[in-house]
């Protein structure tokens, strides 16, 4: 009995090994029958392969070249404890430009429109173009307001605009195929919104500083008035003495005291916002400024000629493996005999 079992351990161990065997020697004859169909379709594979390097070199010779320029910027946000933030909560006015998402102001159609309808300067052009002319948009035969949504969906293709959400760190890229063009309008988003921000900043300076003067007027003016109410109650009471025009004559002179505190107050805030309105401060730090990039971005011709060759040489050899295939199992005679009919 126990022989038995044995021999049919010995049995199985054996089949076991044989198909173990057999797995190997089928990846090999895999493997060498692979290498027999490279070798017999050799003058297809290689010969389309290398057609299609040499159109890939070609095309990436004459494609139009596109360039991009790139600046990064950041808002800035140390003036946050600043005389005039403290002047606008105290008065109840929230300091605009503070207010701002500056992603959104380099969205918004305001620059765009700007930016679309400067000019700019460029080796490529005789004069100063601006991108309606650059992109040929003004030849089009469309009302003016279709040609500017034409141009603005011309500039949010070629601008890419990016956020740290960490750091706040802005990167604009404008990609075109003139690299002075690409720089230029770079620039001018940042011109573009540095002056709309600072723009709203002294819009919003000069509103406190209207708001203040006329407060201080006003106070003033009252004080004034207290202190003559003031002196004509000393006048009128000064022989007679009680409990009750001692508290009214307290009573007017903390009022006074009160005015003249709130003068005070009015007076300084009132110059810091003078000095706020001379003072030039960054609303946005520019970081990297636009420079101009010789070496173009698209196409890239390293990667286009390795891709398109690699493919090219993967779809050929698919081919001729299916190819071998159909021909094994007779296909192409059941497709054949099957149109026929």
């Amino acid at each position: 009995m126990n022989e038995e079992i044995v021999n049919e351990s010995k049995a199985t161990n054996k089949i076991t090994l044989n198909e173990k065997t057999d797995h190997f020697v089928d990846r090999d004859i895999d493997f060498f029958y692979l290498i027999g169909i490279l070798w017999r379709y050799k003058k297809i594979i290689f010969g389309t392969t290398f057609v299609m390097g040499v159109l890939s070199i070609i095309y990436v010779l004459v494609a139009t070249p596109y360039y991009m320029s790139a600046v990064t910027m950041y808002p800035v946000n140390k003036e946050d404890g600043s005389p005039l933030k403290q002047l606008a909560a105290s008065l109840g006015m929230s300091n605009k430009t503070s207010g701002y998402y500056i992603n959104d102001v380099l969205n918004s159609r305001r620059i765009a429109s700007e930016i679309i309808y400067s000019k700019y300067k460029s080796l490529n052009f005789p004069d100063s173009v601006n991108l309606l002319q650059f992109w040929d948009i003004d030849k089009l035969d469309v009302s003016e307001s279709r040609v500017l949504e034409l141009a603005i969906r011309n500039l949010l293709g070629t601008v890419t605009i990016k956020e740290d959400k960490e750091t706040s760190l802005i990167t604009l890229s404008v990609i075109t195929k003139d690299k002075y063009i690409s720089k230029a309008i770079a620039d001018k988003y940042c011109q573009a919104t540095v002056n709309y921000l600072n723009n709203e900043e002294q819009t919003s300076i000069k509103q406190s500083i209207k708001f203040t003067e006329n407060r201080l007027i006003a106070v003033k003016k009252e004080l004034a008035e207290a202190e003559v109410k003031m002196v004509e109650f000393q006048e009128a009471n000064a022989q007679v003495g009680s409990p009750q025009l001692s508290m009214n004559s307290r009573k007017l002179i903390q009022d006074i005291e009160l005015l003249r505190s709130v003068v005070i107050l009015l007076g300084k805030q009132l110059e810091l916002l003078k000095i706020e309105e001379v003072k030039e401060k960054p609303i946005i730090n520019i970081l990297d400024k636009a420079d101009i990039r010789d070496k173009p971005v698209k196409p890239k011709k390293r990667e286009v000629v390795i891709m398109n060759t690699v493919l090219t040489f993967l779809a050929c050899f698919i081919f001729a493996i299916l190819n071998e295939k159909a021909k094994k199992y007779g296909i192409y005679k059941k497709l054949f005999k099957e149109l026929g009919r």
